[in-house]
């Protein structure tokens, strides 16, 4: 007979856990590209769909029975919202990347030339955060001014580059595949956004320790296109 724990067996369990782990809690940290701080684009990220795996399979008959069987995995894109500020920093760094892929050639009018992989691929790494004590992190939806216009910023970070995470995405090889902005139209004045699908080779998730403080730093480390 199935017998289900008690109230406090649960609350035990949610406490030993250290609570639920919230979905609106995650940083983005992605390389430098031209010189642009991706710090701050970190930060304007809205929204993103984890990655995903897919085992390939195999119909094997057997007798009158079939079974699949793997035989490989298949990776499905990331995809990424971020908001746009009046200086347009998001949509600068995701054409300058998909200029250096795709880059023409300066003496020769009409000439493109695409480069290597190796040349345009690098890390991007996703976290998921949780409130902690060692650090004061701000609250979810507060108002901040940035320029002339107030933005709700989704972030619960120590502006000092501190952040207590508990689960890294690791993303090998990445490149954007494809951006696309939101429309321009006469509406209630929505801030603007762009989504941008990631591929990329392979990809890793693993706790972090929750009891240590995960360090997101942008001091080495970083893939600089030229």
């Amino acid at each position: 007979m199935l017998k289900l724990g008690t109230i406090d067996e649960f609350k035990s369990l949610v406490a030993e856990g250290r609570g639920f782990t919230k979905a609106n809690l995650f940083y983005v940290k992605l390389p430098t590209i031209n010189g642009i701080n991706p710090y701050g684009l970190g930060l304007l990220c809205s929204d993103i769909t984890l990655p995903s795996r897919q085992l390939t399979t195999q119909e094997r008959v057997m007798g009158v029975s079939s079974q699949k069987t793997a035989y490989g995995y298949a990776n499905t894109d990331v995809s990424m919202t971020f908001r746009i500020l009046n200086d347009q920093i998001a949509r600068s760094y995701f054409e300058s990347w998909h200029d250096f892929i795709i880059s023409q050639y300066v003496d020769i009018e009409g000439r493109w030339e695409a480069r290597y992989p190796d040349q345009y691929m690098a890390p991007v790494h996703i976290y998921q955060l949780e409130r902690g004590q060692s650090y004061p992190l701000f609250s979810k939806q507060f108002d901040k001014k940035l320029g002339p216009i107030n933005i709700n910023i989704d972030i619960d970070l120590d502006i000092g580059t501190k952040a207590i995470a508990n689960y890294h995405w690791y993303l090998d090889r990445a490149f954007p595949v494809s951006y696309t902005s939101s429309n321009l139209n006469e509406g209630d004045g929505e801030i603007s956004t762009v989504s941008v699908d990631f591929s990329y080779q392979y990809w890793k998730g693993e706790p972090v320790d929750g009891k240590s403080e995960a360090s997101i730093s942008f001091n080495s480390s970083l893939i600089k296109f030229s």
